[in-house]
């Protein structure tokens, strides 16, 4: 039973999809649809199913953080990923790249926040 455990768990750090990402729905961000592509990446243009949603999560994650930090989205993002099955090494440098590019649009979306609260 343990080694079963075991290899299970090296199956899921390898990349290996278990299953794919569920679209989060405690947002205020529009409903996940299967036929939009939100991945930014353009070499994303076809994501599977898993990375699309991996992404949307990511997206709704900044637009509506609920109390988390910008690092807390990009982990999930990163979880996302591999749940996904994306291979280890490019779910990293994806991973990476929301770490050192996404800052200006987690900015951007903290001001709309704090802009509708204003109004409110």
């Amino acid at each position: 039973m343990n080694r079963i455990l075991i290899a299970l768990a090296m199956i899921a750090i390898a990349g290996t999809a278990i299953a794919d990402p569920v679209p989060v729905t405690n947002t205020t961000k529009r409903p996940y649809k299967e036929s939009k592509v939100y991945c930014n990446d353009a070499k994303l243009s076809n994501p599977s199913k898993g990375e699309n949603i991996a992404c949307y999560n990511h997206d709704a994650c900044y637009s509506d953080p609920q109390g988390k930090k910008r690092k807390d989205c990009d982990e999930a993002y990163l979880r996302d990923m591999k749940l996904a099955g994306v291979n280890s090494t490019m779910a990293l440098i994806r991973f990476k790249a929301v770490r050192n590019w996404g800052e200006a649009s987690w900015d951007r979306s903290r001001k709309n926040d704090e802009r509708q609260a204003k109004t409110q």
